[in-house]
């Protein structure tokens, strides 16, 4: 739930850049101040620092900054800096706790080119491609659950050879989509070749993501079983260093069955090649 809550909270600043609603005080890229008058709910900073003279009811957030609490100011919740520092001075009151985690970090004093900014868009990127991915499951699994069903139920009892053929597929495919790219007439076939990789890769997420979750959840409803599956799939792709190779091992089975099934439908991939003769009297 803690962390739930903070990929919400994260969200929320990215899409609203500098607020001030509800005695609360978000800002971001720039610094604030609750004088020795003002009382407000919460504080929350990213790339700034804050001074606190005032009552603040509830917690103070500062993300790249710093956090310089005067001998007047009061917190009644916890106090937590992330990327910065926290100052003190005699007669400050925090009824919670304070955590301060590392030295200062802000945003526009790291390099173009840092490891502070490669992790964070990183992790912006991982957000929205759970986001994506997780409405796409869903469409596929209302549009076509059968055919989810099918594919995941394959991956299920032959999960090796599933496995090898989706490795094949994407070994196969991706470097077909950049040989056919570098020419000029070659393009049109790269951009087939990439959008059914894509697609089958799609299929192929939505594919353990049903059979994961199915396995957790029982029998609830296809939707849920993928958005459970999805969230535990999301939930190993983020672990640090080896989430992203977990992640991408886990989903290949799902591309084979995809493939094996032809996306779920057992049926051949270019219809009956011998036709029918007529008979002769």
């Amino acid at each position: 739930m803690f962390i739930k809550n903070w990929l919400l909270l994260l969200f929320c600043f990215l899409l609203i850049p500098n607020l001030t609603l509800a005695s609360n005080i978000i800002r971001i890229g720039e610094d604030a101040q609750v004088a020795i008058d003002m009382e407000v709910e919460d504080v929350v900073i990213i790339n700034g620092s804050v001074e606190i003279a005032g009552r603040v009811l509830g917690n103070v957030v500062v993300i790249g900054g710093n956090i310089n609490l005067k001998n007047t100011a009061y917190v009644n919740k916890d106090v937590i800096c992330l990327g910065g520092q926290i100052s003190t001075m005699t007669g400050t009151i925090v009824n919670g706790s304070k955590v301060e985690i590392g030295g200062v970090i802000a945003w526009k004093s790291l390099p173009f080119f840092s490891i502070m900014k490669i992790l964070l868009i990183g992790f912006l990127y991982k957000i929205g491609t759970a986001v994506i991915l997780l409405l796409l499951s869903i469409f596929f699994v209302l549009m076509w659950p059968n055919q989810i069903r099918l594919a995941a139920q394959a991956a299920s009892q032959d999960l090796v050879k599933s496995t090898l053929v989706g490795v094949f597929a994407v070994a196969l495919l991706t470097p077909l989509c950049i040989g056919f790219a570098i020419t000029v007439f070659g393009l049109p076939i790269a951009f087939a070749l990439l959008l059914f990789l894509l697609i089958a890769s799609w299929f192929g997420i939505a594919c353990m993501a049903f059979l994961v979750g199915n396995k957790i959840s029982g029998n609830f409803s296809p939707v849920i079983a993928v958005v459970v599956g999805l969230l535990i799939l999301k939930f190993v792709h983020f672990v640090p260093f080896v989430g992203t190779i977990l992640y991408f091992l886990a989903i290949l089975p799902g591309i084979g069955a995809i493939l094996l099934t032809r996306f779920g439908t057992n049926k051949p991939w270019l219809g009956n090649s011998r036709a029918k003769l007529p008979r002769k009297h």
